[in-house]
């Protein structure tokens, strides 16, 4: 799927799945989000649906190889927190797009040293990371990760905690508001929250209260907001993520929601016999309007030449 793929927010029932329906924390359920978007706003409806054009076993895969090792359900509302992971599994994930593909383990001990300044302990990072994504599909995900911060649900970040990084992040709330996530990076400084209980009866009264830009995204916004102000740490702060390319950011050049299917124009409503496909088949579309194109050419032709028989001047 495409950044700019547009998808219904309609609500929906998976009947394959014991019905399962997701619906949207703010109870809405109009018009359309871009992928981009729906990613931005911790769309729900949209989460779940692109999950399902994906495919729940590529998704699965995807998974593991980029760093989930805990067993997760083979079902769409794993999309919504459906599974339980470790924190420690979330920000290896993490890194896959904050080393632009390649999988690392992520630490927290850089040094030890004694009270008169010796190091005791020194970690050595790893020189070369494991390839998971290719770089560019990296890149994209930066960049609407950091869309999340400059304009979703974590811009908390910036109006609240006045953070001046340039920080992609995402916050995520599970099922019933049991558990809530904030996993924020700069280039090269990566970190999590996470904030739940040992046993998932134990949740928030709402979403109000137990969303993970609400609960989650504070702790790291209080850390980061410690680590901006100490100069020691400039190097964690001060590094900007890769410019994308002039083609990738025309793939992320869309608005995140539309009142109408912008994948469909006025004319394909009155359109008889045929109904316009998604954009994943949009190539097979514009083959269809190609040949449609050629046939109204022949019909004018067509046309012009009884005109000129009546015209004709007769012999």
């Amino acid at each position: 799927m495409k950044p700019c793929e547009y998808i219904s927010n309609e609500r929906r029932v998976y009947e394959d799945y014991d019905n399962w329906s997701p619906t949207n924390s703010d109870g809405m359920h109009l018009g359309y989000y871009s992928m981009k978007g729906g990613l931005t706003h911790s769309v729900n409806t949209i989460t779940a649906e692109v999950m399902m054009r994906t495919g729940v076993d590529k998704v699965l895969n995807l998974a593991e190889r980029m760093g989930v090792q805990s067993k997760l359900p083979a079902v769409p509302s794993l999309s919504l927190g459906a599974g339980e992971i470790s924190l420690q599994e979330m920000l290896t994930v993490y890194t896959c797009f904050a080393n632009r593909g390649s999988k690392v383990v992520p630490f927290g001990l850089l040094r030890i040293e004694d009270k008169t300044g010796k190091v005791l302990y020194e970690h050595t990072p790893a020189v070369k990371g494991f390839p998971v994504l290719d770089s560019q599909t990296a890149d994209l995900m930066n960049y609407m990760l950091r869309g999340v911060v400059e304009n979703g649900t974590g811009r908390g970040l910036k109006t609240t905690y006045g953070l001046n990084s340039q920080i992609a992040g995402k916050t995520g709330t599970t099922q019933d508001n049991a558990d809530g996530w904030f996993i924020g990076y700069t280039p090269n400084l990566l970190a999590g929250a996470w904030v739940g209980a040992e046993s998932p009866v134990v949740h928030f009264r709402s979403t109000a209260l137990g969303q993970g830009a609400h609960m989650a995204l504070p702790i790291y916004g209080l850390f980061m907001k410690k680590v901006e102000r100490n100069p020691a740490y400039d190097k964690y702060t001060n590094r900007r993520f890769p410019t994308l390319e002039s083609d990738l950011l025309a793939m992320v050049d869309c608005a995140d929601y539309s009142e109408n299917d912008p994948d469909r124009s006025f004319f394909d409503i009155f359109r008889s016999g045929k109904e316009r496909p998604d954009s994943l088949s949009l190539k097979d579309w514009r083959g269809i309007q190609k040949e449609e194109r050629e046939q109204r050419k022949d019909q004018r032709k067509g046309l012009l030449n009884r005109m000129k028989d009546l015209f004709r001047k007769k012999d």
